[in-house]
């Protein structure tokens, strides 16, 4: 009766080690794949990479990144844009961008509104928003706006519209 209470016990034991291995690995570390300014999820057709002396970081979006250079303007020595048709990082400098549109990249599993326990709640302020998307031409850029809205901007004008929210 001892041996078989003893392999019970060690049998639990066994599972409360793998279900503790198991959350370490994917719950209670965070990701490697988030955005250093908000947090969010890396997306592979909207990344924007900034080259740092001490190495590279990546945001989320060309607004998270473009937040970044204009919070920490000597730390940057190259940013660089997704290219949303091919995927490809180019020059941030020589990118087109799309600001607004009606596809929100890093907001799409969340909305403005939200229903909670205690009432509605209505988010104000998205770092994120409006969306800004690059392109390598200003063609396609051109494209993706009649297909989508918003406004086709260089890199400079880009810039001056994230300093401004």
């Amino acid at each position: 009766m001892k041996w078989k209470d003893a392999m019970i016990t060690l049998g639990a034991l066994a599972a409360m080690a793998v279900v503790s291995v198991w959350a370490y690995r994917n719950v209670t570390r965070p990701p490697q794949d988030l955005c250093r300014v908000c947090n969010r999820t890396l997306h592979a057709g909207v990344t924007y990479r900034l080259d740092l002396a001490t190495g590279k970081e990546d945001a989320c979006c060309p607004r998270c990144g473009m937040h970044y250079q204009i919070e920490h303007p000597g730390a940057i020595k190259k940013a660089w844009a997704t290219d949303l048709d091919s995927g490809e990082f180019i020059p941030a400098e020589s990118a087109y961008y799309v600001e607004g549109g009606d596809i929100a990249h890093c907001a799409v599993q969340s909305g403005a509104l939200q229903r909670e326990p205690q009432g509605v709640s209505v988010r104000e302020f998205d770092r994120c928003l409006p969306t800004l998307v690059a392109f390598r031409t200003k063609q396609e850029a051109e494209g993706y706006q009649r297909q989508h809205g918003g406004q086709v901007l260089n890199y400079q004008q880009a810039m001056n519209e994230v300093k401004v929210l």
